[in-house]
């Protein structure tokens, strides 16, 4: 299927039949999601994939009473890391470990101190989050490229779902990407036009 086509039939499930997703399609989701781009490659997310029934019936009743994250195959707990310093660390020792030449290291050190230097650790969830979106979107059209259904939900508590999945501080929830079998159907899609997006 054309990108253009996946883009066009995907849609917001909100009603989903009893079949689970295979944990094969699981793991290809993810990788899909492991690739997603990132401001200065920092990959500042973490996915926690959430199957259990009861698991995900305790993240439903912090939720805003949106029953579709109990009955979904599969919640994925998009996270935002705001350890940026420590990511950009991790980054520049893979390409250490892969064999980058030393200027190529020095220049990312260069632009990764400059971005973690000028954010203050208040302001680094924002930061991650922006980079977050990203990846649970790459999430839901690697989803729809394999034949399941998805929805988007930002309506949770995330302190509540924190301590239900025992995060540390520093991993945010941040936005769910729910996975199964729609049954629904979509609506017609409303989207503006290109003249109102345009400036």
């Amino acid at each position: 299927m054309e990108f253009k086509e996946l883009v066009q039939k995907r849609y917001a499930a909100r009603v989903y039949g009893d079949r689970k997703i295979d944990d094969e399609k699981i793991d290809e989701i993810l990788e899909i999601i492991r690739l997603s781009p990132s401001a200065l490659n920092l990959q500042p997310w973490k996915v926690k994939v959430v199957a259990d029934d009861e698991l995900k019936e305790k993240l439903y009743q912090n939720s805003m009473d949106q029953k579709h994250i109990a009955e979904c195959s599969h919640v994925l707990v998009f996270c935002a890391n705001t350890d940026l310093p420590g990511q950009a660390e991790k980054i520049i020792n893979g390409m250490k470990a892969a064999g980058a030449p030393e200027e190529t290291i020095k220049f990312y050190q260069m632009a990764a101190n400059n971005l973690t230097g000028r954010i203050p650790p208040e302001a680094r969830l924002c930061e991650a989050q922006k980079n977050v979106f990203i990846a649970a979107t790459q999430g839901i059209y690697a989803a729809k490229s394999l034949g399941i259904d998805s929805c988007i939900v930002q309506g949770f508590d995330p302190a509540a779902y924190s301590e239900i999945l025992d995060l540390t501080s520093n991993i945010v929830p941040t936005v769910l990407v729910l996975l199964g079998y729609g049954t629904d159907g979509p609506n017609p899609k409303v989207r503006f036009s290109k003249e109102d997006i345009l400036l």
